[in-house]
């Protein structure tokens, strides 16, 4: 697979349109185009702004080494989640928040209290 096909790959798995992904990137969807269809070649900082952009690795999209997304540290990954649940959901970041400060017993009784309830879900499911 070649550079340009990745960067297709990219947009696809994203589902964009060339001319939403080149209006992420700062380009025309003809731009986005050319790449993909091998006539114009991926310029360093057209990688670089895309690797950023949508988070892959650099080496990946060069030369298709693996991995092809950063292995991201298990606190950063939760970060993400939590500021994701943030912009659309605040009563899920205000349980995230009210968690932390729940002593270990509260923290016993929540889990309980959300294991019965997806027992009864389960237990919905399969009547």
């Amino acid at each position: 697979m070649t550079i340009n096909e990745r960067v297709k790959e990219i947009r696809m798995e994203n589902k964009l349109t060339m001319e939403k992904f080149g209006e992420r990137l700062g380009v025309g969807k003809v731009a986005i185009s050319y790449i993909e269809s091998g006539k114009n070649k991926v310029t360093e900082q057209m990688l670089k702004s895309i690797c950023r952009e949508f988070d892959y690795n650099e080496d990946w999209l060069r030369d298709g080494i693996e991995p092809k997304k950063p292995i991201l540290d298990e606190d950063i990954e939760y970060g993400q989640i939590c500021a994701q649940l943030g912009i659309s959901d605040n009563r899920a970041k205000q349980i995230i928040l009210n968690y932390g400060k729940f002593s270990p017993e509260d923290k016993k009784i929540f889990w309980n209290y959300i294991d019965r309830l997806c027992d009864t879900k389960n237990h919905q499911e399969n009547n």
